[in-house]
């Protein structure tokens, strides 16, 4: 056999050794072992570069360990073989110990311990990406000619396309990883914000949430409520209620230090987060009282903490406390950020509480007058809607004019659906917001399709002017199921914002979804006598999901300017899964968030989903 037959040989059975590994370590563990064999020298290192001046080891044979040991971590520098290799991106060969001294006098002491002789220095690239280098030593000295030079340059290749593959994978992975982690962090929220508006008192809204943190984000869970001049603590939650007992016996015992920096008045008082990655026990020598306390504190294990203040339009309302103990999790700068949109939805939310007896008021009237009290059953069809009135206090709060309604037509398997915006509020408004829904419905109930609906309503409005003339928007579809699955939609909008529709077929779990931006401009109603109106055309198929919505959503502003329909086309398309269901609370609580709980618009969600 040829020399030439007997490299390719041995560079397929690499590349086959290569394949059955995935991790870095794997990687250069399989490379240097393997390679080390076939080329028959006596040692053999691979790194992969940690930063752009640093190389680390992932795996070393045939060095002592103190020689290599050292060498583990290498900061780049010309003047050495394995720096000149690697930035000057070619390899470097050195044949005899006589060439070390010659090339490299200051590392000829390292390069030839333990009676080294030749060495081989190869960069591992893959096209413009640097991934690191190879470097095998020989006992003995060792020419390298022009047929073994390209054959350890092809060792390097194989080295360095796998490499680059586990690179690819580990992003890949961390991609998704991140896609399911913002998918559950937004699910947290849409629950948090659920739990939050139940009619319960302050203290069991705290409680409840205090036992959603605990486990899913932190070993223990406080929150502090300022009262008066006073800062309460409300709630500790602990997955044993043995050590909440043990907690509350231990403060009894010694009372925190209310102006302790980083404590949870200090953050109450200041609005200002406290943030502890690490909790060093120095920090808990410093706050215990004796010998005694230092140890109970001890004993609870703490590991690492966040307390973010809870606040809404500028006002601190308590803190939120998140710690880590037992399991030995750390929290970082995600886990901060999160935990202040967390406590930015509580805040909110108890804000909301504290005139909870005023929004059930205006939430009835809406109910009884202007929306279904439910939505129907729809087979073939999974529905959900989503009401918030105005809570921005700097404006009157007064009924609104936004409307949602599913009703059946007369055809079997047909529905209708409709979201509307009524221009204004107050009594008129809500009047003109009852003429649409009892209007729309009765066409959908002759059987007439959206456009000659939406003209026999604005026949309707014209006719019921008045003085103070009022005009609206509206979306209106005909979705027809069908037997096979999926759904026929009509749609046609009059001076609405766009629809979206969500190709569930284009994603799956961690992976984004296409959506459609479908325009449902139109005229206006209520002004023109003749309305200009487009019909469009789509289908549904199984598990895609049409949002329709009121320009509370897309006219949302915070404090980076309108929400907009790209936002929502954002979140609409986030990874999944999503059901018509979550994907209306999470819509609902994004818009929320985003103007920090003070909503300057009602707001109205109708989300449809072809049943899988």
């Amino acid at each position: 056999m040829s020399i030439t037959d007997a490299h390719g040989t041995a560079l397929q059975r690499l590349a086959v050794a290569l394949l059955g590994a995935v991790a870095p370590e794997a990687i250069g563990r399989v490379a240097v072992t393997v390679s080390v064999e076939l080329l028959e020298a006596d040692a053999g290192i691979l790194y992969e570069r940690a930063d752009p001046g640093t190389l680390t080891s992932l795996f070393c044979t045939g060095w002592p360990e103190e020689v290599e040991g050292p060498y583990r971590r290498l900061r780049l520098r010309r003047g050495r073989p394995l720096s000149d290799a690697v930035l000057g991106g070619s390899a470097v060969w050195l044949e005899s110990a006589q060439d070390w001294r010659a090339r490299y006098p200051e590392m000829a002491p390292i390069g030839t311990a333990g009676d080294r002789e030749a060495t081989a220095c190869l960069p591992l690239r893959v096209e413009d990406r640097d991934l690191g280098a190879i470097v095998f030593s020989f006992d003995a000295p060792h020419t390298f000619p022009p047929q073994e030079r390209a054959y350890l340059e092809a060792v390097a290749a194989l080295c360095a396309q796998a490499l680059d593959r586990a690179r690819l994978l580990v992003v890949e992975r961390h991609a998704r990883a991140e896609a399911e982690r913002q998918r559950d962090r937004m699910e947290f929220l849409a629950r948090t914000a659920r739990l939050m508006e139940a009619p319960l008192s302050v203290e069991e809204r705290l409680q409840r949430l205090a036992d959603l943190v605990v486990p899913e984000l932190a070993d223990w869970c406080a929150v502090h409520l300022v009262r008066g001049d006073e800062v309460e603590q409300i709630t500790v939650a602990h997955d044993d209620p043995a050590r909440v007992d043990f907690v509350r016996r231990l403060q009894e015992r010694y009372p925190p230090d209310r102006a302790a920096p980083g404590s949870a008045v200090e953050v109450s008082r200041s609005g200002r987060p406290a943030f502890f990655p690490d909790i060093p026990d120095e920090l808990l020598v410093a706050g215990a009282v004796d010998g005694e306390h230092l140890e109970l504190i001890r004993s609870i294990g703490l590991r690492s903490a966040v307390v973010v203040p809870l606040v809404v339009r500028g006002r601190s309302l308590g803190a939120l406390t998140l710690v880590h103990a037992e399991t030995g999790r750390r929290f970082d700068e995600l886990d901060l950020a999160f935990a202040q949109r967390l406590a930015g939805t509580a805040a909110v939310a108890l804000d909301n509480a504290w005139h909870y007896e005023q929004q059930r008021r205006i939430a009835h009237t809406l109910q009884a007058a202007l929306l279904p009290t439910v939505l129907p059953h729809a087979p073939g069809l999974r529905l959900a809607a989503r009401y918030r009135p105005q809570t921005d206090e700097r404006s009157e709060v007064q009924v609104g004019g936004d409307l949602y309604d599913v009703v059946a037509a007369p055809e079997p398997g047909r529905w209708a659906a409709l979201v509307a915006d009524v221009c204004g509020k107050g009594p008129d408004a809500a009047a003109l917001t009852a003429l649409i829904r009892h209007t729309v419905r009765a066409e959908v109930a002759h059987g007439l399709g959206p456009v000659e609906a939406l003209h026999r309503l604005n026949h309707a409005m014209l006719r019921e002017a008045r003085r103070d003339a009022r005009f609206a928007t509206a979306a209106h579809a005909h979705l027809d199921v069908e037997a096979d699955g999926g759904a026929a939609v009509t749609l046609v909008g009059a001076g609405h914002p766009p629809a979206l529709v969500r190709r569930t077929g284009t994603g799956g779990a961690g992976v984004e979804a296409k959506v459609e931006v479908v325009p449902t401009s139109g005229t206006v109603l209520g002004v023109f006598p003749d309305l200009v109106l487009r019909e469009t055309t789509l289908r549904l198929d199984p598990g895609d999901i049409l949002v329709l919505y009121t320009d509370g959503v897309t006219e949302a502003r915070g404090v980076d300017g309108f929400y907009g329909v790209e936002r929502a086309a954002a979140l609409v398309g986030a990874a999944g899964p999503w059901t018509a269901d979550t994907l209306a609370d999470a819509l609902l609580a994004d818009v929320v968030a985003f103007q920090q709980g003070a909503l300057r618009d009602d707001v109205a969600l109708l989300v449809v989903e072809a049943a899988p």
